[in-house]
């Protein structure tokens, strides 16, 4: 995948969009045990705007409401993601650059994300709010 354009095309056609801008695409991805977890992408760009990469990020709590060094804590052995912060929310978070992006470099890191953020949730909050 070289482009935003390229990776919103190949994900339209394998997941269910729920909302889309010009620069962010919202999944939500249906867990199982009446779970459900949301995803962002989102268009980064980077030295003025010559080199596009993809953040992957899922939100699992509120600012405020989550242990943070207990959260930091339990990705301490994780090979993708970190935590981050969107608004309000504390987030997991993965970049990479589109320019030489393969498909499990999108696909294997969406799917850890996801999980990640999906068991921190549950594990710092005990509910299921995203």
């Amino acid at each position: 995948m070289a482009t935003w354009s390229a990776l919103t095309e190949y994900v339209r056609t394998k997941y269910k969009v729920s909302e889309e801008t010009p620069n962010s695409l919202k999944l939500i991805f249906d867990l199982g045990n009446l779970r459900s977890q949301v995803v962002f992408l989102w268009r980064m760009s980077l030295l003025d705007n010559t080199e596009e990469w993809v953040q992957i990020e899922s939100p699992f709590g509120r600012m405020g409401s989550v242990d943070l060094n207990g959260a930091v804590r339990a990705l301490d052995e994780t090979v993708c993601g970190g935590i981050g912060v969107m608004g309000d929310f504390v987030t997991v978070r993965h970049a990479a650059p589109l320019l030489n992006l393969d498909i499990n470099e999108l696909e294997r890191p969406l799917i850890l994300v996801t999980a990640m953020a999906d068991n921190l949730e549950r594990q710092f909050t005990g509910g299921d709010a995203f």
